[in-house]
């Protein structure tokens, strides 16, 4: 896992054109949601396939998307690369933040990748934290803060995000 350090005045904290957060005003109104969703996949190079729901927001270009995933109000604070693999579901009010501060030096932000596998089911209220790997086949309960890696074909919930039991996926 590698970290990316951003001090001040060394390297450019990530942060979207003008154009992208104005297309996020803009997927409220709802006789142009539809166009607004597909120049922000184009933008993010997300596939067709993917569904963007308003409220939906990233603070840069640094994610990686799979085919057939659905994305609810979601934010994305992507200081390090975001990567979510194919047929996810992010229900309403999720979170996924990838950067921290340094404790020694507040000025400096750390930003740590994180990584969802295929076929997960993120329910409402999830915050992810930086670092964190979530692998394929797994549920996270609602109201989870997830602090640490979440391995395959499990239902994990709670603040922290702990393993409840194993799950079978068909």
């Amino acid at each position: 896992m590698e970290e990316i350090i951003y001090k001040i005045g060394e390297r450019k904290r990530p942060v979207n054109s003008r154009y992208v957060r104005i297309l996020y005003f803009l997927m409220y109104i709802p006789f142009v949601r539809r166009y607004v969703c597909a120049l922000i996949k184009r933008y993010y190079k997300i596939p067709s396939s993917v569904t963007i729901y308003p409220g939906f927001n990233c603070s840069s270009s640094m994610i990686h998307v799979g085919e057939n995933t659905g994305l609810g109000n979601l934010k994305i604070v992507a200081w390090a690369p975001v990567s979510i693999g194919e047929r996810c579901s992010f229900s309403f009010n999720n979170i996924i933040i990838t950067s921290t501060h340094d404790l020694n030096d507040f000025s400096t932000a750390i930003g740590r990748p994180v990584t969802i596998g295929n076929h997960v089911w993120i329910t409402s209220n999830v915050t992810i934290l930086p670092g964190v790997t979530i692998g394929d086949n797994t549920i996270i309960g609602a109201g989870s803060v997830v602090t640490h890696d979440i391995p395959s074909g499990v239902l994990a919930a709670g603040n922290p995000c702990k393993v409840i039991r194993e799950i079978d996926f068909r």
